[in-house]
């Protein structure tokens, strides 16, 4: 125990005396922690964490293969067509996403949204474990 003390005092003499190096030292810490945590924390978000929908591990995603163009999306008749023809799948959901401008006030906005068949309520039923959001209103009073 004796010999750490020393040690210790001495390191912290070592590091007093050069004030630039330990400020290096102290900053390369620090980034290298942080970027540490920042990839642990998207990692383990994106791919540890399970998706929070009942059996989730049985989702799928399908899409065409045409002429080595892969991952094209497949068409709402073909969704339909897989529904009728094949009891693999329990339920079967689609969308599309589209952008949009929204107009009307001093600079149009780009709005990203996806349209979904009914389809896709039923395959990502939440678990109970997920809220949903609630959307809260407030009564507006037309009496004036």
């Amino acid at each position: 125990m004796y010999a750490l003390t020393r040690n210790l005092l001495f390191t912290f003499r070592q590091l007093r005396r050069r004030p630039a190096f330990t400020l290096t030292v102290a900053l390369t810490l620090a980034l290298g922690i942080g970027a540490t945590t920042a990839i642990f924390s998207l990692v383990e978000g994106v791919l540890l964490r399970p998706l929070p929908f009942q059996d989730a591990d049985r989702l799928v995603l399908l899409g065409d293969h045409l002429g080595g163009r892969p991952g094209m999306s497949v068409r709402a008749r073909e969704i339909a067509t897989y529904s009728s023809a094949t009891q693999a799948f329990s339920s079967l959901g689609g969308y599309i996403t589209a952008s949009f401008e929204l107009s009307g006030g001093a600079q149009p906005e780009e709005i990203n949204a996806a349209r979904l068949n009914s389809g896709t309520f039923l395959t990502f039923s939440p678990s109970s474990a997920v809220s949903l959001p609630r959307w809260k209103t407030t009564p507006v009073n037309r009496s004036r």
